[in-house]
Protein backbone atom coordinates (compact mmCIF):
# COMPACT_ATOMS: atom_id res chain seq x y z
CA UNK A 1 0.00 0.00 0.00
CA UNK A 2 1.00 3.31 -0.58
CA UNK A 3 -0.54 5.52 1.76
CA UNK A 4 1.02 8.83 3.32
CA UNK A 5 -0.44 8.03 6.64
CA UNK A 6 -1.29 5.01 7.60
CA UNK A 7 -4.55 3.78 7.81
CA UNK A 8 -5.76 2.87 11.08
CA UNK A 9 -7.54 -0.05 12.41
CA UNK A 10 -9.04 -1.11 15.41
CA UNK A 11 -8.79 -5.32 16.72
CA UNK A 12 -11.76 -5.92 18.70
CA UNK A 13 -11.61 -8.83 20.54
CA UNK A 14 -10.91 -10.44 23.90
CA UNK A 15 -8.58 -13.75 22.79
CA UNK A 16 -5.52 -12.09 23.12
CA UNK A 17 -3.98 -14.60 20.36
CA UNK A 18 -6.34 -14.11 17.96
CA UNK A 19 -5.25 -9.98 18.51
CA UNK A 20 -1.65 -10.37 18.40
CA UNK A 21 -2.58 -12.41 15.10
CA UNK A 22 -4.12 -10.20 13.67
CA UNK A 23 -1.92 -6.83 14.58
CA UNK A 24 0.76 -8.38 13.06
CA UNK A 25 -1.21 -8.81 9.61
CA UNK A 26 -2.11 -5.37 9.28
CA UNK A 27 0.81 -3.85 11.04
CA UNK A 28 3.12 -5.79 8.52
CA UNK A 29 0.89 -4.36 5.62
CA UNK A 30 1.33 -0.62 7.24
CA UNK A 31 -1.82 -0.31 8.94
CA UNK A 32 -1.82 1.02 12.17
CA UNK A 33 -3.57 -0.95 14.59
CA UNK A 34 -5.10 -0.51 18.01
CA UNK A 35 -6.44 -3.64 20.15
CA UNK A 36 -9.67 -3.59 22.59
CA UNK A 37 -10.84 -6.27 24.84
CA UNK A 38 -14.29 -5.01 25.23
CA UNK A 39 -17.16 -3.64 24.00
CA UNK A 40 -16.62 -0.33 26.44
CA UNK A 41 -12.99 -0.02 25.58
CA UNK A 42 -13.89 -0.35 21.94
CA UNK A 43 -16.46 2.43 21.52
CA UNK A 44 -13.85 4.63 23.44
CA UNK A 45 -11.21 4.16 21.58
CA UNK A 46 -13.29 4.65 18.66
CA UNK A 47 -14.43 8.07 19.76
CA UNK A 48 -11.34 9.00 20.42
CA UNK A 49 -9.06 7.80 17.60
CA UNK A 50 -11.06 7.77 14.55
CA UNK A 51 -10.03 4.34 12.96
CA UNK A 52 -10.41 3.57 9.72
CA UNK A 53 -12.19 0.27 10.01
CA UNK A 54 -13.14 -2.04 12.70
CA UNK A 55 -12.66 -5.58 12.84
CA UNK A 56 -14.90 -7.04 15.35
CA UNK A 57 -15.81 -10.19 17.43
CA UNK A 58 -19.36 -10.51 18.07
CA UNK A 59 -18.80 -12.56 21.80
CA UNK A 60 -17.53 -10.16 23.42
CA UNK A 61 -17.80 -9.43 27.33
CA UNK A 62 -19.35 -6.21 28.66
CA UNK A 63 -21.49 -4.43 26.18
CA UNK A 64 -22.15 -6.75 23.33
CA UNK A 65 -20.76 -6.73 20.29
CA UNK A 66 -24.03 -6.20 17.93
CA UNK A 67 -24.60 -3.00 20.63
CA UNK A 68 -21.26 -2.40 19.35
CA UNK A 69 -21.70 -2.84 15.74
CA UNK A 70 -24.79 -0.31 15.97
CA UNK A 71 -22.88 2.51 17.07
CA UNK A 72 -19.97 2.04 14.84
CA UNK A 73 -22.74 2.51 12.09
CA UNK A 74 -24.21 4.84 13.67
CA UNK A 75 -21.12 7.05 12.77
CA UNK A 76 -20.06 5.34 9.69
CA UNK A 77 -17.44 3.55 10.54
CA UNK A 78 -16.71 0.67 8.66
CA UNK A 79 -17.13 -2.40 10.09
CA UNK A 80 -15.90 -6.38 9.30
CA UNK A 81 -17.35 -9.13 11.89
CA UNK A 82 -15.41 -12.19 12.87
CA UNK A 83 -17.57 -14.75 14.00
CA UNK A 84 -17.12 -18.73 14.15
CA UNK A 85 -18.15 -20.92 12.07
CA UNK A 86 -21.07 -22.81 14.38
CA UNK A 87 -22.53 -19.20 14.94
CA UNK A 88 -23.94 -18.16 11.67
CA UNK A 89 -26.88 -16.15 13.36
CA UNK A 90 -24.49 -13.61 14.90
CA UNK A 91 -23.32 -12.80 11.17
CA UNK A 92 -27.22 -12.15 10.10
CA UNK A 93 -27.21 -9.89 13.31
CA UNK A 94 -24.33 -8.43 13.03
CA UNK A 95 -24.93 -7.63 9.09
CA UNK A 96 -28.47 -6.35 10.51
CA UNK A 97 -26.94 -3.60 13.21
CA UNK A 98 -24.50 -2.04 10.24
CA UNK A 99 -21.81 -4.59 9.92
CA UNK A 100 -20.11 -4.04 6.41
CA UNK A 101 -18.65 -7.81 5.91
CA UNK A 102 -17.45 -10.58 8.01
CA UNK A 103 -14.86 -13.25 7.76
CA UNK A 104 -15.14 -16.38 9.58
CA UNK A 105 -12.63 -18.50 11.95
CA UNK A 106 -10.23 -19.69 10.59
CA UNK A 107 -9.82 -16.86 8.24
CA UNK A 108 -7.49 -16.23 5.04
CA UNK A 109 -4.38 -13.52 6.59
CA UNK A 110 -4.84 -12.34 2.83
CA UNK A 111 -8.73 -12.12 1.92
CA UNK A 112 -9.42 -10.43 5.02
CA UNK A 113 -6.11 -7.86 3.98
CA UNK A 114 -8.39 -7.36 0.68
CA UNK A 115 -11.90 -7.34 2.13
CA UNK A 116 -10.08 -4.73 4.60
CA UNK A 117 -8.71 -2.24 2.41
CA UNK A 118 -11.87 -2.19 0.00
CA UNK A 119 -13.89 -1.43 2.62
CA UNK A 120 -11.85 1.44 3.81
CA UNK A 121 -10.81 2.70 0.18
CA UNK A 122 -14.99 2.77 -0.22
CA UNK A 123 -15.47 4.65 2.92
CA UNK A 124 -12.65 7.39 2.15
CA UNK A 125 -14.41 7.47 -1.71
CA UNK A 126 -17.87 6.26 -2.70
CA UNK A 127 -17.84 5.16 -6.06
CA UNK A 128 -18.49 8.45 -8.41
CA UNK A 129 -17.48 7.12 -11.82
CA UNK A 130 -19.78 7.87 -14.61
CA UNK A 131 -22.16 10.83 -15.51
CA UNK A 132 -23.68 12.78 -12.75
CA UNK A 133 -27.33 12.18 -12.22
CA UNK A 134 -30.11 13.07 -10.09
CA UNK A 135 -33.19 11.47 -9.41
CA UNK A 136 -35.98 12.11 -7.80
CA UNK A 137 -39.06 9.47 -7.77
CA UNK A 138 -42.39 10.17 -5.03
CA UNK A 139 -40.51 12.15 -2.54
CA UNK A 140 -37.04 10.40 -2.99
CA UNK A 141 -34.18 12.72 -4.35
CA UNK A 142 -30.70 10.37 -4.97
CA UNK A 143 -28.03 12.46 -5.95
CA UNK A 144 -25.65 9.65 -7.88
CA UNK A 145 -22.45 11.66 -8.28
CA UNK A 146 -22.06 12.88 -4.77
CA UNK A 147 -23.96 10.15 -3.17
CA UNK A 148 -26.19 12.18 -1.15
CA UNK A 149 -29.79 10.80 -0.41
CA UNK A 150 -32.87 12.80 0.47
CA UNK A 151 -36.05 12.03 1.17
CA UNK A 152 -39.09 15.00 1.56
CA UNK A 153 -35.96 17.08 1.40
CA UNK A 154 -34.66 15.57 5.22
CA UNK A 155 -30.70 14.11 4.09
CA UNK A 156 -31.12 10.60 5.18
CA UNK A 157 -27.36 9.24 6.69
CA UNK A 158 -26.14 5.86 4.45
CA UNK A 159 -23.34 3.94 4.92
CA UNK A 160 -20.87 3.76 1.89
CA UNK A 161 -22.29 0.17 1.18
CA UNK A 162 -25.91 1.46 1.08
CA UNK A 163 -24.98 4.68 -0.95
CA UNK A 164 -23.34 1.69 -3.27
CA UNK A 165 -26.51 -0.10 -3.61
CA UNK A 166 -28.75 2.50 -4.05
CA UNK A 167 -26.57 3.93 -6.72
CA UNK A 168 -26.65 0.70 -8.74
CA UNK A 169 -30.60 0.28 -8.54
CA UNK A 170 -30.55 4.04 -9.44
CA UNK A 171 -29.18 3.54 -12.81
CA UNK A 172 -31.72 1.05 -13.87
CA UNK A 173 -35.16 2.30 -12.17
CA UNK A 174 -37.66 -0.09 -13.03
CA UNK A 175 -35.54 -2.91 -14.02
CA UNK A 176 -34.49 -5.89 -11.26
CA UNK A 177 -30.76 -6.13 -10.41
CA UNK A 178 -29.85 -9.73 -9.82
CA UNK A 179 -27.97 -10.56 -6.42
CA UNK A 180 -25.36 -11.64 -7.97
CA UNK A 181 -25.08 -8.61 -9.95
CA UNK A 182 -25.37 -6.76 -7.03
CA UNK A 183 -22.51 -8.99 -5.13
CA UNK A 184 -20.63 -7.95 -8.04
CA UNK A 185 -20.41 -3.90 -7.81
CA UNK A 186 -21.12 -3.56 -4.45
CA UNK A 187 -18.63 -6.38 -2.26
CA UNK A 188 -16.51 -7.43 -5.45
CA UNK A 189 -17.18 -10.77 -4.51
CA UNK A 190 -20.11 -12.62 -6.85
CA UNK A 191 -19.53 -16.39 -5.49
CA UNK A 192 -19.10 -15.61 -1.55
CA UNK A 193 -20.82 -17.51 0.92
CA UNK A 194 -23.47 -16.13 2.33
CA UNK A 195 -23.70 -13.48 -0.03
CA UNK A 196 -27.12 -13.75 -0.41
CA UNK A 197 -28.20 -13.15 3.28
CA UNK A 198 -25.64 -9.91 2.89
CA UNK A 199 -27.41 -8.45 0.01
CA UNK A 200 -30.86 -9.25 1.41
CA UNK A 201 -29.85 -7.62 5.11
CA UNK A 202 -28.56 -4.13 3.54
CA UNK A 203 -31.91 -4.00 1.23
CA UNK A 204 -33.64 -4.56 4.71
CA UNK A 205 -31.48 -1.64 6.13
CA UNK A 206 -31.91 0.63 3.49
CA UNK A 207 -36.04 -0.01 3.54
CA UNK A 208 -35.79 1.29 7.33
CA UNK A 209 -33.63 4.67 6.36
CA UNK A 210 -35.56 5.91 3.36
CA UNK A 211 -39.17 3.83 3.17
CA UNK A 212 -41.85 6.00 5.10
CA UNK A 213 -43.17 1.98 5.95
CA UNK A 214 -40.26 -0.85 5.27
CA UNK A 215 -43.12 -3.45 5.74
CA UNK A 216 -44.86 -1.62 2.48
CA UNK A 217 -41.74 -0.47 0.85
CA UNK A 218 -42.32 2.03 -2.27
CA UNK A 219 -39.27 3.09 -3.59
CA UNK A 220 -36.62 -0.05 -3.19
CA UNK A 221 -39.10 -3.24 -4.46
CA UNK A 222 -38.00 -6.63 -5.43
CA UNK A 223 -39.48 -8.94 -8.64
CA UNK A 224 -39.02 -12.52 -7.19
CA UNK A 225 -36.39 -14.64 -8.71
CA UNK A 226 -35.01 -11.76 -10.68
CA UNK A 227 -33.77 -9.38 -8.15
CA UNK A 228 -34.53 -5.92 -6.84
CA UNK A 229 -35.10 -2.10 -8.48
CA UNK A 230 -35.55 1.18 -7.65
CA UNK A 231 -39.42 2.20 -8.32
CA UNK A 232 -39.52 4.86 -12.07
Amino acid sequence: MNHSVPQRVLLVDDEQAIVRLLQYIFEEAGFEVRAAASGEAALTTAQNWHPDLVILDIGLPGISGLDVCRALHADSIPVIVVSSHDHDDDVVEGLEEGADDYVTKPFNHRELLLRAQKLIDRGARVDLSGEAEMIRTSGLEIDTARGVVKRDDEEINLTPTEIRILRLLARTPGRPVDIDTILIHVWKHPDRLGGPEMVKVNIRRLRHKIEPDPHSPRFILNRRGMGYFLAP
